[in-house]
């Protein structure tokens, strides 16, 4: 198998709307300069990778409208209908065969335009589920009720991860919300669905993000530090919420096993030195630090108040801020990619941890994590090219 790396990469500055600008001209933004990044042009690209909803872009196959943006004419091009990391999977598996040597990611969101509520509804099972207007919310609300209720985690827990991440967030100039909040304003910002707090949400939000793949051969000639790519693993849980342990991201932990089996690491919160992982709401941040290995189950709290994940702990998670200072569906674990990148190759500017050589990113997906994936980087060579 060829080994590959991410080479380049660009978001938007994610905001809550983006009246004027449309998806097409978001896309040519982040592809441009993700070339850029990368001193190669948009003939250098074999294969182009897109992510993107049909439902949220008004449309029954969205692929037709952004192909000229992402430059994808007469090109091999592929949609995955899922989070931008699934998509930079399947792009990875395409130049791990040895057919092609470069590739390009593109996912992009724009969900103040439509309704995510809406959106979230039309997952549910069309006979029994969506006739009681269940969504994203309400079942989170019930996955967060049974894991604090199952492993007796104080309610309080969550806000934490909030206050974590909102301060990490202050210095990430895309991020959407980029203000401080203390402990008591996100405990009195009243629950939305109990007992999930209105701070403990992630935010609407408009932003693409493009990421530059690369062969061996043709990443070490770039001049840039590549992100080498040492592991991937991905998974589904069963389709019903009821058919599952909520109290557990099982999903999550598999892709995780297979991504640490892959990448040989077998001990995540001593190797690994940084993470960024998709918590669209706050305490699933918690039982992602337990399903990816971080802590036992039921000890996410614990981990948290340690310090151990915070910007200058042992392993930060989500030195970027997270989803919780900038959701841009879609395109939300692709960022989390190129943010992880950015650590692994001394690139993250105010938000660099301190040497860091070995990240991962996670992006979860469907009713209360259902689905996952995890891509673990990591910098392989000293040196300009390594």
């Amino acid at each position: 198998m060829e080994e590959v790396a991410v080479v380049g990469w660009a978001q938007t500055r994610h905001e809550r709307a983006k009246p004027n600008e449309t998806h097409q001209s978001m896309i040519y933004d982040v592809v441009t300069r993700a070339l850029d990044s990368c001193s190669m042009t948009i003939r250098d690209i074999d294969v182009v990778i897109s992510a993107g909803s049909d439902f949220l872009d008004g449309r029954g196959e969205s692929t037709c409208l952004t192909v000229d943006a992402m430059g994808a004419h007469f090109k091999e091009e592929s949609k995955v209908a899922g989070d931008g990391l699934q998509a930079a999977i399947y792009a990875f598996m395409r130049l791990a065969s040895g057919l092609f040597s470069s590739a390009l990611v593109v996912a992009y969101g724009k969900s103040s335009e439509g309704s995510i509520i809406e959106q979230t509804r039309t997952m549910a099972e069309p006979f029994y589920m969506r006739p009681l207007r269940v969504d994203a919310l309400c079942l989170g609300a019930l996955q967060a009720r049974a894991y604090l209720h199952h492993f007796g985690v104080d309610e309080t827990a969550p806000a934490g991860v909030v206050v974590k991440n909102r301060a990490a967030g202050v210095r990430n100039r895309h991020a959407q919300l980029r203000s401080e909040v203390t402990l008591d304003t996100v405990i009195s910002s009243g629950e939305i669905v109990s007992p999930i707090r209105r701070l403990e949400v992630c935010p609407i939000t408009d932003g693409a993000c493009a990421i530059v793949l690369a062969e061996e051969p043709l990443a070490r000639s770039l001049g840039v530090r590549p992100a080498w790519i040492t592991g991937v693993g991905y998974s589904t849980d069963a389709y019903s919420p009821g058919s599952r342990v909520l109290h557990r991201a099982n999903s999550a932990r598999r892709a995780a096993d297979r991504t640490y089996e892959m990448a040989g690491i077998f001990d995540p919160m001593a190797e690994l030195d940084v993470l960024e992982v998709s918590e669209y709401y706050a305490y699933q941040e918690l039982m992602l630090y337990e399903a990816l290995g971080l802590c036992d189950e039921g000890e996410g709290a614990r981990l948290l108040e340690s310090g151990a994940t915070g910007p200058d702990g042992r392993t930060p998670v989500n030195p970027s801020g997270g989803v919780l200072c900038a959701n841009p569906v879609v395109a939300t674990g692709l960022v989390r990619l190129a943010e992880a990148a950015a650590q692994v190759s001394n690139r993250a500017g105010e938000m660099q941890v301190e040497g860091a050589k070995k990240a991962m990113a996670h992006a979860g997906g469907g009713f209360a994590m259902q689905t996952a994936a995890c891509m673990v980087l990591e910098r392989k060579y000293e040196g300009g090219n390594g």
